[in-house]
């Protein structure tokens, strides 16, 4: 697992889902939320915007049982921001090249999706 907080990674969380919970707060309305990435065990990317990564990884783990959607395999948060929903649909829009419709997900390397949301991050406000 890593934890990075540094100039090049954007994400102030980077591991398993299932540690999520030990190093990122969940935010209340009034302090905004977080973009999550997640790439999932098929290879996709997928990105959510949350107030609480960790409950969002857990009702994911439960659609896998349910529905059989792909297990997620590496989590990245974000740095809070106050407007992190409008963020996710400008990340989503700068990777719509990428995107799979029929899954809702990204097909693209870890490294160019973290290049893209990192500039998203860097032109947002807190």
């Amino acid at each position: 697992m890593k934890n990075t907080k540094n100039q090049k990674n954007p994400w102030i969380y980077d591991g398993k889902p299932e540690y999520v919970d030990l190093n990122v707060t969940p935010m209340s309305a009034s302090e905004g939320g977080y973009v999550v990435a997640m790439e999932l065990a098929s290879g996709a990317v997928r990105i959510a915007a949350t107030r609480q990564p960790a409950k969002y990884a857990a009702s994911w783990s439960g659609n896998v049982k349910r529905f059989g959607v792909p297990q997620i395999v590496r989590m990245m948060v974000s740095k809070p921001f106050l407007r992190y929903e409008k963020i996710k649909r400008v990340i989503t829009k700068a990777m719509s090249e990428y995107r799979d419709r029929e899954v809702d997900s990204y097909h693209l390397s870890i490294d160019t999706m973290t290049a893209k949301a990192k500039e998203v991050f860097d032109t947002a406000g807190p």
